[in-house]
């Protein structure tokens, strides 16, 4: 088997490149994670923040809970022009992604852990961080990363990836995700 770890260039080919399913994977992965805490992100403040933590602490209200929403959706959409930076000056797109997504990791870790010791407001507030700077700064890379995966053999193939056209809906991805899945919440 030939070393490619050399090639900087997409391969030649007029199929979709191999890797695409796993970066399609990762970032399904990604959005479920992050749009399903950010659902339920305001809900938790006022009911359930108070009740968890070493010390007990006054209920959260309303307008404090939307409040802290709201900072921290704007950190998200912020972080993207530092990871570009951060890509593109100091250590290149994939280096940002997989530092980054550890950063966003570490972010559901504080999370996960919030309420098992400590205040769970500093909990909160450094998984919310981590979060919001890792979603936010793997944003601009990712998608030059996907682009970057395709030569000028397999450049129609592009708008499978990039618009919301039919082909992509129904190609074979997405049907064998959703029936991963089903198959994951039915046993």
């Amino acid at each position: 088997m030939e070393d490619r770890s050399h090639e900087t260039a997409a391969r030649q080919m007029k199929t979709m490149p191999p890797g695409i399913p796993y970066i399609i994977g990762n970032e399904a992965a990604e959005r479920f994670s992050f749009y399903g805490m950010r659902t339920i992100l305001t809900i938790f403040m006022v009911n359930y923040l108070w009740l968890m933590g070493s010390s007990p602490v006054e209920r959260m209200n309303d307008s404090e809970a939307v409040a802290k929403f709201h900072h921290f959706v704007f950190l998200v959409y912020l972080t993207p022009i530092a990871g570009a930076l951060l890509a593109d000056i100091f250590l290149g797109k994939y280096r940002v992604i997989i530092l980054l997504s550890i950063v966003y990791c570490l972010g559901h870790l504080a999370l996960a852990i919030m309420g098992s010791f400590g205040e769970a407001s500093f909990w909160l507030t450094m998984g919310l961080w981590l979060i919001a700077v890792g979603s936010g700064g793997i944003k601009p890379c990712v998608s030059a990363h996907v682009g970057d995966q395709f030569g000028s053999q397999n450049r129609h193939l592009l708008p499978r990836i990039f618009s919301r056209a039919p082909p992509l809906l129904f190609s074979r991805l997405p049907r064998l995700f959703l029936s991963f899945v089903l198959l994951t919440f039915l046993l």
